[in-house]
C-alpha cells in the first residue's frame, strides 16, 4: 500500500495544533469562568456568617438594654 501525502509532517502536525488550539482557549475560559464563580461563592457564604454573627450580636445586645 502507498500512501502519498504531499504535505510534510510538521505542517500537518502544526495544522493539527492550529484546530486544537480553540478548543484549549474555551476550556480555559470556561475553568477560569468556574474559578470565578466558586469565588463569588465562597464570599457570599463568608458575607453570610458574618451577617448571621452581626444579627447574634445584635440580639444579645437588645436583651442586655
Amino acid at each position: 500500500m502507498i500512501i502519498i501525502n504531499e504535505k510534510p509532517l510538521s505542517q500537518i502536525e502544526k495544522e493539527r495544533e492550529e484546530a486544537e488550539a480553540p478548543m484549549l482557549t474555551m476550556g480555559q475560559e470556561l475553568a477560569l469562568l468556574k474559578l470565578g464563580s466558586m469565588q463569588k461563592d465562597a464570599i457570599i457564604q463568608t458575607l453570610g456568617q458574618e451577617l448571621a454573627r452581626v444579627k447574634l450580636e445584635l440580639i444579645r445586645l437588645k436583651e442586655g438594654e
